[in-house]
């Protein structure tokens, strides 16, 4: 497993709530996948797509104003695909301590410019971290 990296921070606002007053969980579920999307772009030149989300686990609520921060680890590289650990953190806005509210694999495949599944290690980038380099043997 790769080290966890911070991916995305931001806040919530009110245009970002549901009728109960906490954040939408597709709101969510898309920042998520946007720090997905970043790990993986650290790892690949090629493009790359969402093919599955499992495990999604809503932990509890955010809430207007929360700041939030999404954690990435890379868990698994396969031949065509990166297996990426999501959590999502909110920092307390009276003590700051930090609580996890929800997380999700996602898993992405290397793709051409048709859009075919390529190998992962056809496309890896030359910078790439030593812990990205022990997943990437067999």
């Amino acid at each position: 497993m790769a080290k966890k990296q911070i991916a995305l921070r931001g806040r919530t606002y009110p245009t970002d709530l549901n009728h109960a007053g906490t954040v939408f969980g597709g709101w969510i579920m898309g920042k998520m996948d946007k720090a997905a999307s970043i790990a993986v772009e650290d790892i690949v030149k090629s493009r790359a797509v969402t093919v599955s989300v499992t495990n999604l686990n809503f932990l509890k609520p955010v809430q207007n104003g929360d700041i939030f921060t999404i954690y990435t680890e890379i868990i698994k590289i396969g031949n065509s695909s990166i297996k990426i650990h999501v959590s999502v953190m909110v920092r307390c806005k009276e003590s700051h301590e930090e609580y996890e509210v929800t997380d999700a694999i996602f898993t992405f495949v290397t793709v051409d410019q048709e859009r075919i599944p390529i190998n992962v290690r056809d496309v890896i980038r030359e910078d790439i971290s030593e812990d990205i380099e022990i997943l990437l043997k067999p």
